[in-house]
């Protein structure tokens, strides 16, 4: 498939996912439009050769967090369109991942070791579950942004609307599942790596288990964990939200807000932000501010949302969250690949494989 301008075929026509839930639509014709919607184009520029179109978003001070490249099944609604996340810093990475673990557990089940199979397929579930969470996350950002911009153009402006519940329902999805492939990984090199065979525990305790291992992925997952570092924050915010499941606080403050990016000389953009941990890599918790607002307390409340305000406007992005917290996980489980030294072998089917008589339709 021709996604970065091989010889393979026609250049396809892609979608690009941005982040705050634009879309960069291009038909393979001579412009590309930065769209909302289908009807609500908001600026164009001269169509780019295709490798470069992602670098052309960049200089427009736009990140690409994935691609749809819609064919004629996923136009009649038949199939979904081929949808990749790809990372600024490091491409289709996750593609090329998901491809070698399959070789992996092919190679694996030809030489009947049946505990890499385990683990290859569970890599490769994990990469296909997170690759389908960070897309329907984009997708609610997308309906959220653009139900608010037909209601105002104000920048900064905090507001809820009923697609903030996908948005929560995404980022629950994305958290479970990501925990669940960090606790994988744990297993996976504690297990296959480290060469241990007692029972590993709960993943503070491997963190503490692998401290004093000299172990590169040791060292690698040491750092990560400490406070301050992205493994530790993703952990304080997975167990803030599966076990406390606090993404709606509906009794508290709990909005997304709608900013004006410029864009060139004299455009702006809109964007979704969905504010998911402070500038200091902490969770939003109530104070007792913000529980002045069940007293109705007039200057309390105000208090209260003045500093949930400026918590807003230094916060990090939920859906930039996402995606490099994705990233960081492909990262580590390809260092778990190389350090284990498994072998994979691309599948080829001959006419052994056939089972059954074959037609031919004509």
């Amino acid at each position: 498939m021709a996604k970065g301008g091989s010889d393979d075929g026609p250049l396809q026509p892609r979608i690009v996912h941005l982040l705050g839930g634009l879309r960069a639509i291009d038909l393979r014709e001579d412009k590309v439009f930065i769209q909302i919607a289908l009807e609500k184009p908001l600026i164009e520029f001269a169509t780019p050769r295709y490798p470069q179109l992602y670098s052309s978003l960049k200089q427009l001070g736009l990140t690409p967090i994935g691609v749809e490249f819609p064919h004629t099944a996923s136009l009649k609604g038949l199939s979904p369109s081929d949808w990749q996340c790809f990372f600024p810093t490091s491409g289709f990475l996750l593609m090329d991942e998901r491809r070698a673990w399959s070789e992996i557990r092919y190679l694996a089940i030809e030489e009947e070791k049946y505990d890499v199979v385990e683990v290859a397929v569970n890599c490769t579930t994990y990469l296909d579950l997170l690759d389908i969470r960070l897309m329907q996350l984009s997708v609610a950002y997308n309906a959220s942004l653009r139900s608010q911009k037909s209601k105002t153009n104000d920048d900064n402006f905090l507001f809820s609307n009923g697609f903030m519940r996908e948005i929560d329902a995404a980022i629950h999805g994305f958290v479970a599942d990501a925990g669940s492939f960090r606790d994988h990984i744990a297993e996976t090199v504690w297990h296959h790596i480290l060469g241990q065979s007692e029972p590993l525990g709960t993943f503070s305790s491997f963190l503490k288990k692998i401290k004093a291992n000299p172990h590169k992925l040791a060292v690698q997952l040491s750092v990560a964990g400490k406070k301050g570092e992205w493994l530790y924050n993703f952990s304080t915010l997975r167990n803030e939200i599966v076990h406390v499941a606090p993404v709606g606080r509906s009794s508290e403050f709990h909005f997304c807000q709608l900013r004006n990016q410029t864009c060139g000389p004299s455009l702006t953009l809109p964007l979704l932000h969905y504010p998911i941990l402070d500038s200091d890599n902490t969770v939003w918790t109530a104070d007792e501010g913000q529980k002045a607002i069940y007293s109705q307390d007039e200057s309390a409340i105000k208090a209260a949302l003045k500093r949930y305000s400026n918590y807003v406007e230094s916060s990090f992005d939920g859906l930039a969250y996402a995606s490099q917290t994705l990233e960081h996980m492909v990262k580590l489980i390809r260092n778990v690949r190389v350090a284990s030294g498994w072998k994979g072998k691309t599948p080829t089917l001959t006419n052994a494989d056939i089972v059954g008589e074959v037609k031919t339709i004509s």
